[in-house]
């Protein structure tokens, strides 16, 4: 490999970390840099990640998954490609103290998402108010924006809901959380998505108290463990 080839980056771990075993990615390299280490392999010429496969994604992802199953990682999203190892290098001595800093964030962790799909509550039924005069065009338009900002509070007071109901149960499970707010869809359920960066040897005591908690009118499902992608922004 020349110093020239382009290189798919795939997670950064600590240089003491083992290579993925059974790992499919043809080529796969190590380069090991001021204590860190990246995985790579090279891209042939005519490689477009731009538009990338569902097998090129399905090897991507099996890549990450086997180095994760047996050491720390900062997972790199599909497409991550640098010019050569001279590059590879440069780039773990510029991003050196986020990585660490990084890595020391997910210690010893696995990600744990929770996807709910919620119904959201038809809007309370209110009095015509009297409109002063303008045009019809005008008026609907400020009666739609009232109901989907209205619509938009109730499903983020779900979700807010949701989230507690969760944390009360898991909150002493996990290190952190994070949760994406939907917007809401007319007629259709929306679905809220919450990520739990969780210790490994916590991960059954998590689904366990995960199913103890009784959610009405929604339909729950719990992902992982996978690689901690939403805790190393």
């Amino acid at each position: 490999m020349t110093d020239r080839a382009r290189l798919l980056l795939y997670c950064i771990a600590d240089a003491r970390a083992a290579l993925p075993h059974g790992a499919r990615a043809e080529g796969l390299q190590r380069i090991e840099h001021g204590g860190l280490v990246a995985l790579v392999s090279p891209l042939a010429e005519s490689a477009r990640v731009e538009e990338p496969t569902k097998a090129d994604l399905l090897e991507y992802a099996h890549v990450i998954r086997s180095q994760h199953a047996v050491a720390d990682v900062v997972p790199m999203r599909f497409g991550s490609v640098l010019s050569g190892e001279v590059a590879v290098r440069a780039h773990l001595d510029e991003q050196r103290d986020t990585y660490v800093r990084a890595l020391t964030r997910v210690t010893g962790c696995v990600e744990l998402g929770v996807r709910v799909l919620l119904s959201v509550s038809p809007p309370p039924l209110v009095p015509d108010l009297a409109v002063k005069p303008m045009s019809h065009s005008g008026a609907a338009y400020l009666e739609s924006r009232r109901r989907h900002y209205s619509a938009e509070n109730r499903l983020r007071e779900q979700c807010e809901a949701l989230e507690q109901s969760l944390l009360s149960k898991v909150a002493p499970l996990c290190r952190e959380h994070r949760t994406e707010f939907p917007a809401p869809r007319p007629d259709s359920p929306a679905l809220c998505s919450l990520y739990f960066l969780v210790p490994r040897e916590q991960v059954l005591a998590f689904r366990t108290a995960l199913a103890s908690i009784p959610v009405e009118n929604t339909d729950i499902a719990l992902s992982g463990p996978w690689p901690p992608f939403n805790f190393v922004a």
